[in-house]
């Protein structure tokens, strides 16, 4: 959470690693208060930690109400936005945190979203048009990256930004091939996309970051536990010209 909360930029980011935190808190409270009571607290009385343990509780109650009415009417307007873009294709990216979506994003459609070798660097949706072959024309969206064993809560609060990944006609499932935990990131992503119903959604998966591969079995174990999944470099550019095409081919059909 507290990587989380240094990566927040906009005020929709702010709000959901908020409510996050305070989601964890709320229900540790009574503890932090125990050692406070047993010292203060006498027998049979209302001591101040037993006080303010409840003063607290409001307080955070109070709090979630409202940053959950707040992202409530964030997630209203998101869902406004998407409706609007029924009549256009659309594609987000989603995959394990660092796996380089951002940089994809950047490349493929010249954009300038942030990016930055850190676990998290994206919290915030970013959408940009994607020029494909066959004068075709789709909407590219990034989203926050997964982790494995990412909390229940966690996935809830940022509901909001995982909203682009849910309505999105494929996915993109960025996998970083230069690590050697390409299964467990795989696995992660499928459980959180399972939890925010997106398994089922059609997916591609781009195989990033070739050009830092240093072992070329990583690369081929990783083609045969995806087969059809098309291996790129965003920094390079490396295969961008395959990725395009894949996708055009998801998106409409193999007769095009």
């Amino acid at each position: 959470l507290d990587i989380f909360a240094t990566r927040a930029r906009t005020r929709e980011a702010r709000l959901q690693v908020e409510l996050a935190q305070l989601e964890y808190t709320y229900p540790r409270l009574r503890r932090l208060w125990t050692h406070l009571s047993r010292i203060e607290g006498g027998i049979g009385t209302r001591g101040p930690g037993e006080t303010q343990l409840e003063s607290d509780r409001r307080l955070v109650r109070r709090r979630i109400r409202d940053l959950k009415r707040r992202l409530d009417e964030i997630d209203a307007r998101k869902e406004r936005q998407v409706a609007s873009r029924r009549e256009r294709l659309t594609v987000g990216l989603v995959g394990y945190t660092n796996a380089g979506k951002s940089s994809l994003l950047n490349a493929v459609t010249d954009a300038r979203a942030y990016v930055e070798d850190k676990l998290f660097a994206t919290l915030d949706t970013r959408t940009r048009a994607w020029a494909l072959p066959f004068g075709l024309t789709a909407l590219l969206s990034d989203t926050i990256g997964f982790i494995r064993d990412l909390p229940h809560h966690l996935v809830a609060s940022f509901k909001a930004t995982l909203e682009e990944a849910v309505h999105a006609d494929l996915l993109l499932h960025v996998v970083d091939v230069s690590t050697e935990h390409i299964q467990d990131d795989l696995e992660a992503v499928g459980r959180v996309l399972e939890e925010i119903g997106c398994a089922e959604k059609p997916q591609l998966v781009v195989l990033n970051k070739v050009d830092l591969v240093a072992n070329e079995a990583y690369l081929d174990l990783a083609r045969r536990r995806s087969p059809g999944s098309v291996a790129v470099s965003a920094t390079r550019g490396d295969g961008l010209g395959d990725l395009a095409e894949a996708v055009v081919e998801r998106l409409m059909g193999p007769e095009r």
